[in-house]
C-alpha cells in the first residue's frame, strides 16, 4: 500500500501529460497563438503609443510577421473537410490571405519605425479585418477558442 501511495503522484503527472497530449495545438493553431498574443499586445499599445516604446512595438510586429509567413506554408484544420476538387482553390485563397496579412504586417511595422502612429493605429485595424476574414473563410469550428 505504501509503494501504492508513492507511485500515486507519478501516475496522476503522468495522466495530466498524456491528456495535455492529446487536445495539444496544431503547429499551425500554435503559431496563430503566437500571432493573437503579440497582435493583443500591439493593438493595446496602439491606442495610446510612447515613442520609447517602439523597440517593443517593433519586436511584437518582427513576431507576428515570422509566425504568419510560417502559417503561409502550413494546411489549415478546415482543409481536410474540403472537397478534394476545390482543396487547391481553398489552400491558394488561403495563401493569399496570409500574403495579404503579411503585407499589412510589414506596412504597420514601416508606420511605427517612421512613428505614424495614426497611421499605424490604422492599420492596426486593417489588420485585424484580415484576420477575421481569414477566419471566417479559413478556419474550422473546431479550432475556435
Amino acid at each position: 500500500m505504501k509503494n501504492f501511495q508513492r507511485l500515486l503522484p507519478f501516475f496522476a503527472l503522468l495522466l495530466l501529460v498524456f491528456c495535455s497530449e492529446l487536445h495539444a495545438d496544431s503547429p499551425l493553431e500554435a503559431k496563430m497563438t503566437q500571432m493573437r498574443k503579440s497582435f493583443r499586445e500591439l493593438k493595446k499599445a496602439m491606442t495610446a503609443p510612447v515613442e520609447a516604446d517602439k523597440q517593443k512595438y517593433l519586436s511584437w510586429v518582427a513576431d507576428l510577421k515570422s509566425a504568419s509567413e510560417a502559417s503561409k506554408s502550413m494546411e489549415p484544420e478546415k482543409a481536410s473537410y474540403i472537397p478534394a476538387d476545390q482543396k487547391t482553390a481553398f489552400l491558394e485563397g488561403y495563401r493569399n490571405k496570409m500574403d495579404e496579412l503579411a503585407d499589412e504586417i510589414d506596412s504597420l511595422g514601416k508606420a511605427i519605425e517612421a512613428g505614424k502612429w495614426d497611421e499605424a493605429k490604422a492599420l492596426v485595424a486593417q489588420i485585424n479585418q484580415v484576420q477575421r476574414e481569414g477566419h471566417q473563410k479559413y478556419r474550422s469550428e473546431s479550432e475556435e477558442h
